[in-house]
């Protein structure tokens, strides 16, 4: 029961990549295969389902676990059940496993916006089931079909890179590498920089023996180091560090050819896109999703009162049971009076983005227009004539170990690069701080006159 339970939340995060995001059709296909791959370590289980979910043993378990001892049979068997059986979470990235082997340019940021806004099923799935199939799981399954807070990346990622390595121990799966001139193309776009950070990015990454691809061969431990978008994005950064440095301070090219001839207004950049966000939510004085989920109680003296009935709303339809509520309300005089002194349910949702794609990608160009019309050129000084001290493009580069180390205007790119890619704003500047550390042991090898070695 617990796993055709999973697979109906399965198939509800198909049709909305499919049917709502227009991704193709044989992702279903392709997604499907990987379920079985997926399940068929339960097989055993499979075929002894009635016995293992039988009721009297679930009250057993749950009394079991009362006592305090922490060796008892039921207790070890649910942490056991809790430890290997798949999840929502297994789900939703065999979902993005599905779309890796398409090579689809969609990226875990939009996993994270989709799962945030409730348009891709994750927070509190198991609403989706119908109250006799969920009435007949044990409770420690409800745990896992109904996580209550928002995805978390870093839980993501590791569940992707242990389907990844365990798909190719065990069935000889070989991941193809990520789709990188469309994804690199995307991310130019969305985060309004310079086309010249195109060839770059590609150069270095080829400089460093990226293929975008996860490789799990000779290798002890994974990290974000070794995760293919990770890799990409943070070789972007790298590049962008490279020709438009956030610490103010003017270099000077040797010719007007080359790429980091212009300069780039970091200070106009984040007034850009600070708008552009304000001015995509049209005004509109609602939450978003993300926004009600991370409200704080002292948030609430500050609501207005749309706000607060939004918030309420929110609150009934993601934290209450109403199928319960609505099977006892004849018999529960005092809840149908408190209901009626505090009626909650108003009509409001939360904040959403309807504009169009064809509207989204041309306010997306009136940003890139307005970025990018604020470059100017540098002035070129030539070998022989620069005044001593005069900087070259790359020389002074900052690395930065920590996000609390972030200049001003680097933490801002810093943190919405995070929000495009799909990652939290520790794990971009991990995955760059070890992207710089590898830059350095090929330029250690170049001029020790050795063959550049990258682990």
């Amino acid at each position: 029961m617990y796993l055709k339970s999973l697979q109906l939340i399965l198939r509800h995060q198909l049709w909305f990549l499919i049917h709502e995001r227009g991704l193709p059709a044989e992702l279903e296909t392709v997604v499907q295969d990987l379920w079985a791959l997926r399940i068929l370590q339960f097989e055993s289980r499979i075929t002894s389902e009635r016995q293992e979910f039988d009721s009297s043993q679930a009250v057993a378990t749950s009394e079991s676990e009362t006592d305090g001892e922490t060796n008892q049979p039921g207790l070890e068997n649910r942490k056991k059940k809790l430890k290997d059986t798949p999840n929502v979470m297994d789900s939703l990235v065999l979902c993005y496993l599905g779309i890796i082997t398409l090579r689809l340019p969609v990226t875990p940021g939009d996993i994270y916006t989709w799962t945030t806004e409730g348009k891709l099923t994750y927070r509190r799935a198991i609403k989706l089931l119908p109250t006799t199939m969920r009435d007949r799981l044990p409770a420690y399954y409800h745990v896992a079909l109904d996580p209550n807070s928002l995805l978390s990346l870093p839980r993501f990622y590791s569940t992707l890179i242990d389907l990844e390595v365990g798909f190719e121990k065990e069935f000889g799966i070989l991941w193809p590498p990520l789709n990188t001139p469309v994804l690199l193309f995307r991310y130019l776009k969305e985060l309004a920089l310079p086309l010249e950070l195109y060839d770059a990015t590609i150069r270095l990454g080829n400089l460093l023996e990226y293929d975008f691809a996860i490789h799990t061969e000779g290798k002890t431990a994974l990290g974000i180091r070794h995760v293919p978008e990770a890799q990409l994005i943070a070789c972007l950064v790298v590049c962008v560090k490279l020709y438009y440095p956030f610490d103010g301070e003017r270099r000077y090219p040797r010719s007007i050819s080359e790429p980091a001839a212009t300069t780039f207004n970091w200070r106009s950049w984040c007034t850009i896109i600070g708008n552009a966000k304000l001015k995509s939510r049209e005004g509109d004085s609602q939450y978003t999703v993300e926004e009600l989920t991370k409200l704080k109680e002292k948030d609430v003296f500050s609501m207005s009162g749309d706000q607060m009935d939004q918030y309420l709303d929110f609150y009934l339809s993601n934290f209450l049971d109403e199928t319960h509520i609505e099977a006892n309300e004849a018999n529960d005089d005092f809840r149908n009076a408190m209901y009626g002194m505090f009626p909650v349910t108003t009509g409001i949702a939360p904040s959403e983005n309807r504009q169009s794609d064809d509207t989204g990608s041309e306010k997306q160009l009136e940003t890139v227009r307005a970025v990018q019309g604020r470059m100017r050129t540098n002035q070129v000084v030539a070998d022989g004539e620069e005044d001593p001290g005069m900087q070259r493009p790359g020389q002074s580069y900052m690395s930065y170990k920590k996000a609390s180390n972030l200049p001003e205007h680097a933490d801002v790119f810093f943190e919405e690069v995070a929000r495009v890619a799909g990652l939290e704003l520790h794990m971009l500047v991990n995955a760059v701080f070890f992207t710089e550390r590898r830059v350095e042991k090929w330029k250690t090898a170049r001029r020790e006159g050795k063959e550049p070695v990258v682990e």
